[in-house]
């Protein structure tokens, strides 16, 4: 079990992110929240925080197993705290980017635990996806990081990646970034339009769509559209539903 002070912290982590998403950026304006909100969640996925230094004598027998489970919980709510914040600020989140961008990738580039690697890119893409065009000056870091999770040996840090991928061409300005890497990009979407996974299908769908609607005349329609459509309808992500049908009907007036 946890100990007091981390299930505490958990259960305050978890409603703080579901306030901010439900209530917007009104709960920040208190006082000093979003001061203190940063430099606790900040504490948290450094794993400085006080409930992460000692698990108390009576956890003297834990596994060390078990103790990074019961420490990843607390990251774990840490980091959906954090994407409260990028729900609530949308573009302004940007400049918070700043502060959790180095604690993020790290997790995200981790060669032993897929856990922090699957996480943090689907935090990432959250975030990119609520900045919206904020995020273009990122493009270069987070498209590097991203490239490399596309092939993760781990599906749902793979099928993450996809989903971040297309949030961040979709949102990016910076074409110059992005472009070259179109090809590479659809090589390591196709091969997760075999796999078995329905969630993977559907999140590289969702990329292939918010690709082409990012730049619809650099990418080899007459080829990628019958494969989408035989994706359809989606198995498990409906929310990517969204971007396949905006697709398809941008496409519809398309010359």
């Amino acid at each position: 079990m946890l100990t007091d002070a981390s299930s505490v912290v958990t259960e305050i982590n978890r409603n703080i992110a579901a306030t901010l998403k439900a209530c917007g950026p009104a709960i920040l304006a208190q006082s000093d929240m979003l001061k203190e909100s940063i430099t606790a969640v900040t504490t948290m996925i450094t794993r400085a925080h006080p409930c992460q230094q000692d698990l108390g004598d009576e956890e003297e027998e834990q596994t060390v197993e078990g103790t990074s489970e019961y420490d990843w919980l607390v990251i774990d709510t840490a980091l959906d705290v954090i994407i409260g914040l990028a729900v609530a600020l949308g573009p302004g989140f940007s400049e918070l980017w700043k502060i959790f961008e180095k604690p993020l990738l790290k997790f995200a580039s981790s060669e032993s635990e897929n856990i922090e690697r699957s996480t943090a890119v689907g935090v990432i893409a959250e975030c990119t996806a609520n900045m919206k065009a904020a995020v273009t000056p990122y493009t270069e870091k987070l498209l590097k990081i991203l490239l490399k999770r596309l092939s993760d040996t781990d599906l749902e840090t793979r099928s993450n990646a996809a989903y971040a991928t297309g949030q961040l061409i979709f949102n990016s300005t910076d074409s110059n970034t992005y472009l070259p890497h179109f090809s590479t990009i659809l090589g390591k979407l196709e091969p997760m339009l075999q796999l078995e996974g329905a969630r993977i299908k559907d999140n590289a769908a969702g990329c292939i769509s918010r690709m082409i609607m990012a730049q619809p005349t650099v990418l080899p329609l007459g080829e990628i559209l019958p494969v989408l459509v035989s994706l359809l309808p989606l198995k498990e992500d409906y929310e990517e539903n969204t971007p396949v049908y905006a697709c398809l009907f941008k496409l519809r007036k398309f010359p």
